[in-house]
């Protein structure tokens, strides 16, 4: 192989070895940033959850007792 051939095939081929490790990084950035906001979502879940529990019973609390309010 000459010298031009090499060059010519390190021209090519290494940005696209350069764009496969950009898009991997930013593959796991992604998967990471979706595991983090998972997280957030099922604490809001859980939060919301133990609300509309409470509320529940609050207002079972008043038809319990005759009130309207």
């Amino acid at each position: 192989m000459s010298a031009d051939t090499l060059a010519i095939l390190l021209a090519v081929l290494a940005p696209g070895g350069v764009l496969a490790v950009l898009l991997e990084r930013v593959r796991r950035e992604n998967n990471r940033d979706h595991a983090n906001n998972h997280q957030l979502l099922k604490g809001i879940d859980r939060k919301v959850d133990k609300i509309d529990d409470r509320l529940h019973d609050h207002i079972t609390d008043h038809d319990a007792h005759g009130s309207n309010r």
